[in-house]
């Protein structure tokens, strides 16, 4: 994310490959941070949504993360806050 703030997406897209060439798609919710900080909602909900089907632990801390904060408009990433009945 930083390379991407920094203007340097080359560097951005290359450590982002590099991290799911070692981790594969078992981050699912740090790629669906990466995404939404990026300005990719389809790519970042598509991840969460991957996340849903895996029941994926780090789901627990997404009605919280500041790096969704560009989702939280977004009717998908609602239903997936429905979905998982978070206290209010």
């Amino acid at each position: 994310m930083t390379y991407e703030k920094l203007g340097r997406h080359g560097d951005s897209e290359a450590a982002l490959a590099k991290l799911r060439a070692l981790q594969g798609d078992a981050r699912p919710v740090d790629y669906a941070r990466v995404y939404a900080q990026w300005g990719d909602s389809a790519r970042a909900l598509g991840w969460l949504e991957a996340a849903m089907r895996r029941r994926a632990p780090a789901l627990e801390d997404i009605k919280v993360s500041k790096l969704l904060d560009p989702l939280r408009n977004e009717p998908r990433f609602q239903a997936i806050e429905r979905a998982l009945k978070f206290p209010n």
